[in-house]
């Protein structure tokens, strides 16, 4: 077709050509004349060479292309035939799909020929969905017959594919997504997915369902800093299931690593807010704080009293993270006795709640928080107003000491009870003078 166009144009340019020898060899015509007459010379015939060459090339595409396209497919028609009178039907498929775009004879003769991928790929191009998951079923590639259920928003049969392709995670999903939780759950527990299955319990207001799940999925794991909200989880549905025993046991192993953390404390004191006996003549902080006004020179003394008592319990292993007016007895004669209870949040350190480790500097945070209380006689305005913006009696000194106690970042804070006594004794001697 090509060469036959170039002999066309050849035929046409050369008479052009000589034209232009000719008058450039003239003598009689000026040569402006002559470039003049062969531009007008060009400009006509430029266009009626693009429509001489248009008009050949679609007689040409109508003739002999034609005849030569015909004769080429009903070769392949033919090498196809062939290929199916020998029963090689993966063959004809190929030439069906490749130099036939007969998509549809591709995939039959795919199927026969038992490629059932490729005819499912055919399947696909001509949007027959049901043969296409047939094929693709029979292909074993249940992923991609599932994929075609989800598209005909077939959840059933998809979860169906894709439990039979041992994908059990990926059933649950679908079951869940389809609003068949309980069948969602079933399958989350085959496929290990515990949470997962917990989380769908509790939607479904079963607690202790969903308590017996978290069970599983921590029965080989002890609480620790990198567990810690998954066993408050637990504990939690452990409450909800009215299994209190089990979510006390829970939360306490909790307060053990993480001494404060979330309202770990409070539930605790809620299921046994007596569980520690007071000694005989002695009553609770609290109870003391309650019985009436203390001046701000007992309430420092008393303090500092505490804090020596404290230091002097580290040496026994008291741990820290556990100061307040509940959690210290005292008695007539002043004599201090710490109480293994549950602390209130307010007094709890920052550190505490995000489950970082606890030092003295958490203990020291909590006796700042029981000294504001002391003087001021609630906690009402603990981060927000200063001492000496509520009370007229109340030093200086003594107001940075306690808000440098209760700061929240603990390297900001006194680093040691040694640290607050070398303060005080520096202070109170300054105020004196």
């Amino acid at each position: 077709m090509m060469l036959f166009i170039e002999l066309v144009i050849i035929v046409l340019f050369f008479p052009a050509v000589r034209l232009g020898e000719t008058l450039g060899e003239s003598r009689a015509i000026p040569q402006d004349g002559k470039t003049a007459l062969l531009t007008l010379l060009l400009v006509i015939l430029i266009p009626v060479i693009v429509v001489f060459v248009f008009i050949v090339k679609s007689i040409y595409s109508h003739t002999i292309g034609k005849q030569l396209k015909t004769t080429l497919r009903e070769d392949y028609e033919n090498e196809a035939q062939a290929y199916i009178r020998k029963e090689k039907f993966v063959s004809a498929g190929n030439i069906y799909e490749t130099k036939l775009k007969d998509f549809s004879r591709a995939a039959e003769s795919y199927k026969k020929g038992g490629d059932y991928k490729r005819a499912a790929l055919m399947y696909d191009y001509l949007d027959m969905s049901r043969q296409s998951k047939e094929m693709y079923q029979k292909a074993g590639d249940l992923d991609d017959a599932a994929s075609i259920s989800m598209l005909e928003g077939d959840y059933e049969e998809a979860a169906q594919l894709y439990d039979r392709a041992g994908k059990k995670a990926d059933a649950a999903a679908i079951l869940e997504r389809s609003g068949r939780r309980l069948a969602a759950v079933r399958a989350y527990r085959e496929a290990g997915k515990y949470r997962k299955a917990a989380y769908l319990l509790e939607q479904e207001g079963k607690y202790r369902e969903a308590a017996e799940m978290f069970g599983y999925l921590l029965a080989k794991e002890k609480p620790s800093r990198e567990n810690i909200k998954d066993f408050y989880t637990y504990a939690l549905l452990c409450d909800k299931a009215d299994q209190t025993e089990k979510a006390e046991k829970v939360f306490m192993a909790i307060d053990q690593i993480s001494p404060g953390y979330e309202d770990v404390r409070e539930r605790l004191h809620s299921y046994s807010p007596k569980k520690e006996v007071i000694p005989e003549g002695f009553s609770t902080l609290r109870s003391f704080m309650k019985s009436g006004n203390i001046s701000p020179h007992h309430s420092l003394k008393l303090w500092v009293h505490i804090l020596k008592e404290l230091k002097a319990a580290y040496g026994s292993g008291r741990p820290f993270g556990r100061i307040s007016p509940d959690t210290i007895g005292i008695n007539m004669q002043n004599k201090i006795v710490f109480l293994d209870r549950t602390l209130s949040p307010e007094y709890t350190a920052p550190e505490q709640k995000t489950g970082d480790t606890l030092d003295e500097r958490s203990d020291i945070y909590s006796a700042g928080v029981l000294l504001y209380e002391l003087l001021a006689g609630d906690l009402n305005g603990l981060g927000v107003d200063r001492l000496i913006d509520m009370m007229e009696d109340i030093p200086d000194w003594l107001d940075d000491l306690v808000m440098k106690c209760v700061r929240k970042v603990r390297e900001d804070r006194y680093q040691s009870i040694d640290d607050i006594f070398r303060d005080l004794k520096a202070l109170s001697s300054d105020s004196k003078e």
